[in-house]
């Protein structure tokens, strides 16, 4: 990759040959044959026979899909816990938005601000009786919002893993209750970070994306404690919880 990056060559370009290779590397020349079919492997090259090995891409892109592959299909077959999963997006996310607040250009930050604008359209429609297309389309937004910071980070790893990771999270996002206040606090947390990416506040902007995700862990956190209440089987005297989980306090 150095070697295409820095020699100048374009996709389509043919490579020098082997022995040159092996020469310009201080290497053998079956180190050189066996480090290019790895290589062709990744999509980076194309070796013809008799003719040599052509350039596919100039980046690292095919690597980051071999990459992405690997982490959808681990985390396919592992059996993972959900706060696993969680913690594992916090390490992530709040070093993107480090790294995002110090690297963005203004124009960078456009489908960070459309993510909001769609979260907020989605909130209107929680409101009326398409609560459930609302509540839908918010996760999407949501979602959107969190890889626009990823991709302003600028790299295309940490983007990858956060897309598996969000993939796998998804479907319990889609469950966290939505009462109006809570709405507004999370708005006001997506609101907080995109100000601090605005500003190219790296602390503040670190410090804002702990404290919104710690917002989806609690949520996640207390749907799993409350009872359903459909199929709570309550002994007398006892009481139902809340939305929130919450056992009402009890009179003396």
């Amino acid at each position: 990759m150095q070697l295409i990056q820095e020699g100048g060559f374009a996709v389509g370009d043919r490579l020098p040959p082997i022995r040159d290779l092996a020469r310009k590397f201080d290497s053998s020349t079956t180190a050189v044959r066996d480090a290019l079919m790895e290589v062709q492997a990744l999509g980076v090259i194309k070796v013809v026979p008799r003719s040599g090995a052509f350039v596919q891409s100039c980046t690292y892109a095919p690597l980051v899909n071999a990459f992405a592959g690997a982490v959808d299909g681990a985390l396919l077959q592992a059996d993972s816990n959900l706060f696993h999963l969680l913690e594992a997006r916090q390490l992530i996310e709040v070093e993107c938005a480090i790294q995002a607040a110090r690297r963005r250009r203004l124009e960078d930050l456009l489908p960070v601000r459309e993510a909001l604008e769609q979260m907020d359209a989605a909130f209107e429609l929680m409101h009326t009786d398409r609560s459930e297309q609302g509540r839908e389309q918010f996760v999407e937004a949501d979602v959107r919002f969190h890889l626009a910071i990823a991709h302003v980070a600028g790299n295309p790893v940490l983007e990858t893993v956060l897309r598996s990771l969000l993939a796998s999270i998804r479907p319990h996002l889609a469950q966290i209750p939505w009462a109006r206040d809570r709405r507004e606090i999370t708005r006001e947390a997506h609101l907080d970070l995109y100000n601090a990416l605005l500003d190219g506040d790296a602390e503040q902007a670190g410090l804002e994306m702990r404290q919104h995700l710690k917002l989806a862990y609690d949520g996640l956190l207390k749907k799993i404690w409350s009872v359903p209440r459909a199929h709570s089987s309550l002994s007398p005297g006892e009481s139902s919880p809340d939305e929130d989980g919450n056992l009402p306090k009890q009179s003396s």
